[in-house]
């Protein structure tokens, strides 16, 4: 029995032994300062931790010293520290734990830093021994802390300073923070009408023309459901009070040690800018109507002109031929001689005249002319010969014509014939220039669909060869435009006279791009469910760094006042917009195409 006791007694005694050396193990280990005290606060025990954070050589310049006296006697203030004050000794005072994160400890060398510390009282069986504390040096902290409250500070004044609204959602979508400028644009008392809420459902629940809008169609959502920021210029909001307003907003991911977290939402009221941009288009408008007009006037001044020539210049060949006739009349010819006359008039007028005829070969036939005038003492032989040759008369033609006339008669009957032909070839003009400036009207009524519906069924072809018509007066300087039109394309229901503005603008850039010796090529095609349609020029093309920005409003590559820089843009809105369509190029020296894809009906 004696032995069992003695093998039982050194089983314990080793397993104490085990005991201590895996606390002190431990307590060399850890990073913390730990020490123990007795019930009068004296140290009796202190790893090396707690000897090294405390500027200490070793343990026994701790050992059965009193603590407080010794790394605790004074605040932060300067003032000394009351023992009884004290919160470590809560532990064994009231035999409680404590923890404190907001005071300081003192080293060796008078310097001191600030310290978290827990307290906890050591029980022999039930009897209160004393305590054990552990503290960590907690200045890094305090100062890491001190960094981010700063930062922290730095971006509240910042999201407070801006005009753009900025608001944080986690991955529900809810709120996590709004900034001032948030909180007034839409309508709020105070952040906290927002915080803890669901931003969709609050602000963009409902699109622009009155349906739902499914919160995973919302692109905003995009930015963390695809890690990826999104910027949306064309939405609107809506405020607390149920009215909405047009943004423009971004939205990126917030992503935080690898994790995602929300995304942040930075949001401007643009319905000024689209007021003033609307002004600026219809501004773009009229300007392009300007150019417009002046085209036309510049088409329709040449044949109104010379209808009007025409016009003074008949009458007085009509009072002419009243005198010529009255002459004519006094030499009795015979009915045969009359008929075989007029037989030579009708068939001068239905040759067509000598328009092939060229400038040397007209002058040579104009003196022949006139030096037979003048050998049959005609009158004004200068000034009958160029009408006379006009409608394709000849010295031979002449003498077939005096043939049987009798020879007084004969300056009287050719000046008849030439003011009568003359008379006809005015009315010929007068009836071609007004038939031109009724093709000119025709061509702008059909252009401005004038007295029709805002939606029709369009040809695009009648509209892209109607736009070249009115864009006529540039294309005279030799610029070539050449038509590959897929006829075979069905109408389209569009707003044909807003289609015709893009029209007008794309190939108005195109004529100035390929200049007076250029090639326009304007091409037709079906592709899948779209009709296409694409509008070339073999200019110089557009340079790449300037290729992103050929849309944005208001830039253009033009010389200051040959373009507002709205063109592009107009002609994309109403592309995207209007015709729910696309726009597009692709660039380089000697081939700039410009696209337009329309859908075609079902």
């Amino acid at each position: 029995m004696s032995d069992g006791n003695e093998q039982g007694a050194q089983s314990r005694e080793s397993g104490v032994q085990h005991g201590d050396e895996l606390i002190r193990s431990l307590l060399n280990a850890t990073g913390q300062g730990i020490y123990g005290v007795d019930l009068s606060g004296d140290c009796t025990f202190a790893n090396p931790a707690c000897v090294q954070l405390l500027g200490f050589e070793s343990d026994s310049d701790l050992l059965g010293c009193n603590m407080h006296s010794l790394i605790h006697h004074t605040k932060l203030s300067g003032e000394p520290y009351p023992v009884e004050d004290c919160r470590i000794y809560q532990a064994f005072r009231e035999g409680r734990g404590s923890h404190q994160h907001d005071e300081i400890v003192w080293r060796a060398d008078g310097a001191s830093f600030c310290a978290e510390y827990w307290s906890h009282p050591v029980f022999d069986g039930d009897e209160l021994v004393g305590c054990v504390v552990a503290f960590v040096d907690i200045t890094e902290r305090l100062e890491a802390e001190q960094k981010l409250r700063q930062s922290e500070e730095v971006v509240r004044s910042l999201l407070n300073a801006t005009s753009q609204g900025i608001y944080g959602v986690d991955l529900n979508g809810d709120c996590t923070f709004a900034n001032t400028s948030c909180v007034e644009l839409l309508g709020c008392k105070s952040d906290a009408d927002l915080l803890g809420k669901n931003m969709h459902r609050l602000i963009h629940h409902t699109k622009a023309n009155g349906e739902p809008y499914p919160v995973e169609e919302c692109r905003i959502y995009q930015a963390f459901r695809e890690r990826h920021g999104t910027h949306v210029g064309d939405e609107i909001v809506w405020r607390l009070d149920g009215t909405s307003f047009p943004a423009e907003y971004w939205s990126e991911p917030l992503i935080t040690n690898g994790e995602l977290r929300g995304s942040v939402v930075a949001f401007v009221d643009i319905t000024e800018r689209r007021r003033v941009e609307e002004e600026l288009r219809q501004g773009e408008k009229m300007a392009a109507l300007g150019k417009l007009s002046a085209g036309l006037a510049h088409e329709l001044n040449n044949p109104a002109a010379a209808a009007t020539r025409a016009a003074n210049q008949i009458g007085d060949c009509l009072s002419k031929l009243d005198d010529l006739a009255v002459k004519l009349n006094r030499h009795t010819l015979t009915e045969a001689q009359w008929e075989r006359f007029h037989a030579v008039k009708h068939r001068l007028e239905g040759r067509g005249g000598a328009s092939e005829l060229g400038a040397l070969e007209r002058a040579d036939y104009e003196e022949a002319v006139a030096e037979w005038l003048e050998s049959h003492e005609v009158s004004e032989s200068w000034r009958l010969a160029p009408d006379l040759v006009a409608a394709g008369m000849d010295v031979d033609g002449l003498d077939a014509a005096a043939g049987d006339l009798p020879a007084e008669a004969v300056s009287d009957a050719l000046a008849w014939l030439a003011e009568s032909l003359a008379a006809g070839q005015l009315a010929r003009t007068i009836a071609h220039s007004t038939s031109s400036i009724s093709q000119l009207v025709g061509v702008v009524k059909r252009y401005s669909y004038m007295d029709q519906a805002p939606q029709q069924e369009v040809d695009v072809h009648e509209g892209l060869d109607n736009t070249l018509a009115i864009l006529g007066h540039k294309l005279k300087g030799g610029t070539v435009v050449t038509r590959e039109y897929d006829r075979e394309l069905p109408r389209i229901s569009v707003a044909g006279g807003e289609l015709n503005q893009v029209w007008t603008n794309l190939l108005d850039n195109a004529i100035d791009a390929a200049g007076a010796s250029g090639e326009i090529r304007v091409r037709t095609y079906r592709e899948d469910d779209r009709l296409v349609v694409e509008i070339a020029d073999n200019g110089p093309g557009i340079p790449e760094d300037v290729q992103p920005r050929i849309f944005d409003p208001f830039f253009t590559t033009k010389d200051v006042g040959q373009g507002t820089g709205l063109g592009l843009d107009v002609a994309r809105r109403i592309v995207t917009e209007r015709c729910e369509g696309e726009i597009g190029f692709q660039s380089e020296p000697g081939d700039t195409r410009f696209w337009v894809r329309l859908p075609l009906p079902e």
